[in-house]
């Protein structure tokens, strides 16, 4: 994902849903500034409909991110992100029915990940719900092409010096969803058995290290 973004700031009387104007969200005990990832205590799963009998599920176990945060103005946040498309993990074994599950989401039917070996994600815009829910705008990059998909977040907590690191740091909860074939990714009709909607579950930590 990317290392640089400029967050685009919404009034809160703009947006439909949001926090109304003058109103005071509790003040978060954690410095301004940048905060990168955690990646001992962050997760990235993808899941997708399996001809509508379960939720197919993997996840990525290479991928970096970063948070401007601004505890004052949630709104003035900003987030980038980006992932190792050939770090999809099935965790299923190789030759399973006669298949490497892994190798075939890492090739051209899937991610193709020789190909487009990243994605990338970052924010354009954040709407306040409530004092500690966002709604995230964002641009997905992915095998060549960009769409919007919008994170649902929730800042779990804040620490301005955690307990064992004595760091500043962060805690989100987040979902977001896009239709697969906006990227052209994956078998292009819903009728091969894989569904058109994927669905993104995200658990992360950040640090202030400076």
């Amino acid at each position: 994902m990317l290392r640089r973004t400029v967050l685009g700031t919404l009034g809160a009387a703009a947006v439909a849903g949001a926090m109304p104007a003058g109103a005071q969200a509790p003040a978060l005990d954690a410095p301004a500034g940048r905060y990168t990832l955690d990646v001992t205590h962050a997760s990235l799963l993808w899941r997708i409909s399996h001809f509508g009998l379960s939720n197919y599920t993997v996840r990525f176990t290479r991928f970096d991110a970063h948070v401007d945060f601004d505890p004052a103005d949630l709104s003035k946040c900003s987030a980038a992100a980006t992932i190792d498309l050939a770090s999809v993990e099935t965790d299923y074994p190789a030759g399973l029915n006669k298949r490497d599950w892994n190798a075939d989401l890492r090739g051209p039917k899937f991610f193709n990940a020789e190909k487009f070996p990243r994605a990338n994600w970052r924010s354009t815009a954040v709407q306040v719900l409530e004092p500690r829910r966002l709604r995230i705008a964002g641009e997905l990059s992915l095998l060549g092409m960009t769409a919007p998909v919008t994170l649902e977040a929730t800042l779990n907590g804040v620490f301005r010096s955690r307990p064992v690191t004595k760091l500043p740091t962060i805690g989100f909860s987040a979902r977001g969803s896009f239709d697969r074939r906006a990227f052209g990714l994956g078998f292009p009709s819903p009728e091969e058995g894989v569904g058109a909607n994927v669905e993104i579950i995200i658990e992360a930590e950040f640090i202030r290290r400076a």
